[in-house]
This record gives C-alpha cells, structure tokens and sequence, in this order.
C-alpha cells in the first residue's frame, strides 16, 4: 500500500515538474524586475502536487503592469480578449497540455471593478518558497470578501483556511472589523466576525452583503451600472458557439483527430459535438439512394460509350450539386446551428469541402454553393503527398488525390498540419484550438 502511495505521488510531481518550471521561471524575471506583486489563493500546488493546478489570482502595483506584461508576453503568455471587467488581465499558456495561466488584478484588489483591498496587500506580502503571498490578516480578509462577493459562498477549504488563521492568533480582529464596516456596515461587520468564530458560515446574510457593498457609494452602483452592460455583451447571448471545421483529402486522418478533439474539449471542461457534414452519411434528404442508381446506370453507359457522355454527366453532377447542398443547408441549421445556440462546441469533419470536391461541376458553381454556408471559427487542414495519402486509402488513386489535394491549396485555413504522427499531430491541433478558444473566452 505505501509503495503505491509512493508511486502515485511520483508520478503526480513528474506531471507537474514541466510546467511549474515554466511558472518558476516567470516568478524569477518578476523578482529580478523587482516587480511589485502577491498571489492570492490557490496556489497551493505550487509548492504542493496533492493540491490540483489552478489558474493563479494575483494582484501587481499599477505602475509595475507595464513589465509584468512584458515578462508574461517574454515567456510564450497569450493574452486573452479584454472581458467585462477592466481591472482584470487574464494571460494563458499551453504546455504538454496543461493550461498555466494567470488573472491579475491591477492596484488592488476588486469585485467586478470595484476595490475593496488596496495595494497595501502587496507591501505587506510574504515569500513562500519562490513566489510572494499576503501577510495571514491580508489572506483572511482577502478571502472573506473574495467569498461574499465573488464566490457567493464559503467554500470548504476558505473556511477551513480562514477558522485555522483565527484560531492561532494571526488575525487583527479590530482591523477586520473596522474594514468590513467601510464596505458594508458596523453592524455587519460585527456579525459576519462573529458567525465566523462559531463557524457558522451558512449563517453569514450573502445577498443583504452584496446589496449593502453596491448601493452604499454612488461609484459603486455606477460601476456596477457599467459593468453589467459590459457583461451582457460578453456573455454574446444571440451569438453561437464556435464551430470547429477538419478537412482534408481521404487518408488525412480526419475522423481520428475530430474524436481526439472531442475528448480534449470534454476534459477541459467544454461541451462539443461532433456533425458528420460530407457525403457518404447523415443525410436528411433520400438522395443516397437516388446516386447509387445514377452511378449504376453510369457505369453500364461508360461501357457502352454513349454519345454526349461528357455533357450529359455535367449536366447531371450539376443539377444533383443542388440537392446535396440542399442536404448540407438542411443538416445545418436543422443539426448545428441548433447546437451551437445551446452553447455547443461543433466540431464537423469536412463541413462542406465535398461541395468544391464534385466532379463534373464548374468550379465557380461549385463556389457560388459553397458561400452560402457560415463561415468556421476555426478551420483546420490536414493534407500529405498524394502519394502517402494513397498508401493510406489504395481505394483512391494518386491522380484523385492530386486533384484533391489542389483543390484544398485553394481554399483558406486557421492552420495547416502534414499529418506524420499521429500523437504530434493530435498535440498540435488540440493546443491551437484551445489557445484559440481561451483568447475569446469561450
């Protein structure tokens, strides 16, 4: 038993070594910028792999920013999309498949951009182990207001974090309550204290608190006034979720990476689907049917060698294009449009590229059909030399998968990947559509 306890404690720090180094080396720039700033919560992990990995809160001096936002750019960091909030920078980095990320409050600490810890929280901070942490009376009124405010309730571990710093003396209790009557009442203040040495957390009034914090400066209901039409737009209640779209020649390995990107979103907490939106399957019209005959009766007139074979098959492929795109429209707006308003991440394999793939049909036709499907949020190909495509699928001759292959040269893509490996390629794709989604906060 304590073998395997040992082992499983092996494996979780070799999980974590790669990108805590990562992490250590951008706490090391900030100490060498001599930059002004504190951790706030959870970063336990950071000095313990037991504890699960977060993204970290930490508040920076406004007159530091400028550098910390050079040191995390320096470092390989995204910066994420402003969201609602204009005291918040969020910046992210994937690595081995972890996302490290930071969200950092700038010359305080805020509530939806209203501060209720200034940047004293930083000059009476603490070194713990290679990073910078408040002082035990800041963490517990940091964590006290952090749970009325933004989390609406006391989560297990704050409470059990505040009651210890309680217990041992570490608290200024007079100070305590001469700040949460400045942000809510004496009265309050005097409660809230109280309810929290008996520990009775459930006890502490959450809503009358929000509603006292809000309305008691004109700043703060202005704010907040603000704030949430921000918020409206942010959340973008009309606007679908994204849609992801993998296409490339037959053999490319598409089905593969669309159920490895599926699982990836999964694990990290998204809600995909997967549409099939080529030919061969999920039809809604009965023109699957009608083709097989059609390539029957074509075959039998290939041997005979009609006459007008040429533009009668043109003719044909042409008028059918509209019945399979009608198809597509309909698996569309019947199938993925319907998912993406309920806030699904739609991954699709080929989504429509077998429109500029038919034979027998004018390009520019073949473009016209085409435009009249929404544009992907991101778009991926995979593609190979035809002739490794053909090792792949013997099924389809070089010339064909030359012919494919220059047809999707054409279009525009988010991201090109020559498939060779299949635990490389996998790694590729996932990192650049997480980071994709993580810059627009979805």
């Amino acid at each position: 038993m304590a073998f395997h306890q040992h082992k499983n404690q092996e494996q979780m720090e070799s999980k974590y070594a790669v990108p805590l180094e990562h992490l250590k080396l951008v706490f090391l720039d900030l100490d060498n910028c001599r930059v002004g700033y504190c951790l706030l919560r959870n970063f336990e992990f950071l000095f313990d792999p037991n504890f699960p990995w977060e993204g970290l809160d930490m508040v920076v001096c406004k007159e530091d920013f400028g550098r910390v936002n050079q040191i995390l750019l320096l470092h390989g960091f995204t910066e994420r999309k402003q969201q609602f909030s204009l005291r918040h920078r969020a910046y992210f980095k994937i690595v081995e498949g972890f996302k490290v990320s930071f969200d950092i409050q700038i010359g305080g600490v805020y509530w939806n951009d209203m501060k209720y810890i200034g940047e004293t929280i930083i000059a009476n901070r603490t070194k713990k182990e290679f990073f910078y942490v408040p002082g035990a009376h800041d963490f517990f009124l940091m964590l006290l207001v952090h749970s009325i405010l933004g989390k609406r309730h006391f989560k297990p571990k704050y409470q059990e974090q505040m009651s210890l710093l309680l217990e041992q003396g570490l608290v200024d209790e007079q100070a305590v309550v001469q700040k949460l009557s400045m942000l809510f009442t004496k009265n309050m203040a005097k409660k809230i204290l109280s309810l929290m040495k008996l520990k009775q957390f459930e006890k502490i009034p959450i809503p009358s608190l929000l509603l006292i914090f809000v309305f008691k400066k004109i700043k703060n209901i202005t704010t907040f006034a603000a704030l949430t039409v921000r918020w409206i737009q942010w959340k973008r209640p009309l606007m679908p979720a994204p849609l992801i779209s993998i296409v490339g020649p037959d053999g490319a390995g598409k089905s593969t990476l669309v159920h490895s990107l599926h699982a990836y979103l999964e694990k990290n907490e998204r809600k995909p689907a997967v549409v099939y939106m080529g030919r061969g399957r999920g039809h809604i019209l009965p023109f699957t049917t009608l083709g097989r005959k059609y390539k029957s009766a074509e075959k039998k007139r290939d041997v005979r060698g009609s006459a007008n074979l040429s533009s009668r098959r043109s003719f044909f492929y042409t008028f059918s294009s509209l019945l399979f795109v009608s198809d597509l429209l309909l698996r569309y707006w019947l199938v993925v449009f319907p998912l993406r308003m309920r806030n699904r991440i739609v991954v699709t394999d080929r989504y429509c590229t077998d429109i500029i793939l038919m034979k027998n049909v004018p390009l520019w036709w073949k473009k016209e059909l085409y435009s009249f499907f929404p544009k992907p949020t991101i778009s991926i190909l995979l593609y190979n030399t035809p002739e490794i495509l053909h090792q792949r699928r013997p099924a389809e001759t070089i010339q064909e998968l030359q012919r494919q292959m220059g047809i999707f040269n054409k279009l525009r893509y988010d991201l090109r990947v020559e498939t060779k490996s299949f635990e490389e390629d996998k790694q590729k794709v996932l990192d650049f559509v997480i980071t994709q989604l993580l810059i627009d906060w979805y």
